[in-house]
């Protein structure tokens, strides 16, 4: 099972991903997560005209959340986790009788297109059959 980190400040998920970068955020997080010290240290450089200096800011483990990250290739449970983007998935729906798989569209707004039943979990679309070339 595959996680992201989020902080429950978002002002300072925003801050930290300019400052160091994104993925280096993420990092930095899975690195620092689990081990017992408490704070979360990012460092960052700042150019000067001369040098490049290093900053470095701390945050408390308690103001940052593990959350399941979406992956396309297994069943992501909704809505714990969200589609990455609008668009067509594979959708496992809980219907009165039974659940069920079809095709759904995810829209901007963070709703399913077919609303008369419950999405319990999605994943990404199979590529289409390709037929294999004849020798």
């Amino acid at each position: 099972m595959k996680y992201t980190y989020r902080f429950k400040n978002h002002d300072i998920e925003t801050a930290l991903n300019v400052l160091c970068g994104k993925d280096y955020v993420q990092k930095a997080i899975r690195e620092q997560y689990d081990n017992s010290n408490e704070p979360v240290n990012f460092k960052f450089p700042n150019h000067s005209a001369e040098c490049v200096k290093w900053g470095h800011i701390s945050v408390c483990k308690s103001e940052i959340e593990r959350v399941r990250a979406y992956d396309p290739d297994e069943w992501n449970p909704f809505p714990e986790v969200n589609p990455p983007e609008c668009g067509e998935y594979l959708v496992t729906f809980k219907d009165e009788d039974a659940d069920y798989v079809q095709q759904n569209y995810f829209d901007m707004l963070g709703r399913w297109e077919t609303a008369h039943s419950d999405v319990i979990a999605f994943r990404a679309l199979p590529a289409p059959y390709q037929p294999e070339a004849k020798k």
